[in-house]
């Protein structure tokens, strides 16, 4: 894939631009501190099912709103009493920023936002470029920037290669700093749930609310309650086979005596090649040099998308425990997989 698409400079022509395409009635791809969105303003049904088409999105699974600050959110959802004092509290600590709240929607909220559902989820982000966006057009409904199911997009050029034929305008905000989707909270019971694990992990949450999270919600095949609950996403199109300590179980398994080609991702370069061997070391990489959590979320995206254009037969890729921010990692690469 790939094509036509424009990548503009995020000057203040190119932004102010990009938001009157968005109130036009278009999609334009936007950067994110966590990945590239593809948005559209909330109030335009067309737009909307724009990007369900443009993706291959199914019309069950919900979008997320990005909206500027707490006023914008309060504006779309139905929160008082003791809800709001944890979305404050929540506010206050990590927004704006990825984390992203599930609750009741008001009857505004548009049924092809939320796939019919009564709740809505909604994220302040941080980057400067989509908070200007925001400024300028009101709240923007944006999923991730790439077609449905496939490695999210980081970099501009991401979106060009896998949706450039798709859309027309993409404004380019350098490498998402984050490179993991936000983290889905849902609020609605006595205790919090994770959703989907992101860069705001469940230890931080219950630090500032004084609570611990409920177990971590099943992924799904279909009917998502939440954006990021689906249990295949984010995959390449080449294989992918996940391991803790060692790629070696999978190579064997895979064929020793074949020269077919497999690519390994190890977290930190403080491993090895699998056995020792020549064969494979030049198929070695690594997503971070010291195994700093957060440059490897950074990374995993951009490598997988990279491996995937390599020609490779076989990609095997370490995962973490799922611990702090290394429950996003493992997260992702889980649902990666889970098309193999």
């Amino acid at each position: 894939m790939g094509g036509g698409a424009r990548i503009l400079e995020a000057t203040p022509e190119s932004i102010r631009e990009a938001a009157d395409i968005l109130l036009a009635g278009e999609v334009v791809a936007l950067p994110t501190e966590t990945v590239y969105g593809l948005a559209a303003v909330i109030g335009d049904d067309g737009a909307l099912r724009k990007i369900f088409r443009v993706k291959g999105r199914p019309s069950c699974d919900p979008l997320i709103v990005h909206v500027l600050d707490l006023s914008g959110l309060l504006g779309l959802a139905e929160v008082g009493g003791a809800l709001l004092d944890r979305v404050r509290r929540l506010c206050d600590a990590f927004c704006p920023g990825p984390l992203t709240f599930v609750l009741r929607k008001k009857k505004a909220v548009s049924d092809i936002i939320t796939a019919g559902k009564k709740t809505v989820a909604i994220r302040m982000p941080s980057h400067p470029i989509f908070r200007e966006i925001l400024r300028r057009t009101g709240p923007l409904a944006a999923p991730s920037a790439n077609p449905f199911g496939y490695v999210s997009p980081t970099y501009a050029e991401h979106v060009r290669a896998s949706m450039g034929e798709e859309i027309s305008h993409i404004l380019d905000g350098g490498p998402c700093e984050i490179g993991v989707e936000s983290t889905i909270l849902d609020l609605s019971g006595k205790r919090f749930t994770i959703l989907r694990p992101g860069a705001i992990t469940a230890e931080m949450i219950g630090e500032v609310l004084g609570e611990r999270a409920k177990p971590l919600r099943p992924m799904v095949s279909t009917d998502p309650a939440a954006p990021g609950m689906l249990r295949q996403h984010y995959s390449p199109r080449t294989k992918l086979r996940l391991f803790r300590e060692s790629a070696a179980e999978i190579l064997l398994n895979f064929g020793e005596n074949s020269e077919k080609n497999v690519a390994i991702i190890y977290l930190s370069q403080n491993h090895g090649p699998p056995f020792g061997e020549k064969k494979w070391a030049e198929n070695i990489f690594w997503l971070s040099e010291a195994g700093d959590w957060n440059e490897v979320a950074r990374n995993i995206f951009a490598l997988l998308r990279r491996l995937d254009g390599m020609e490779f037969d076989l990609i095997c890729c370490q995962v973490p425990e799922k611990i702090g921010v290394g429950a996003a990692i493992n997260d992702r690469l889980s649902r990666a997989a889970a098309k193999f």
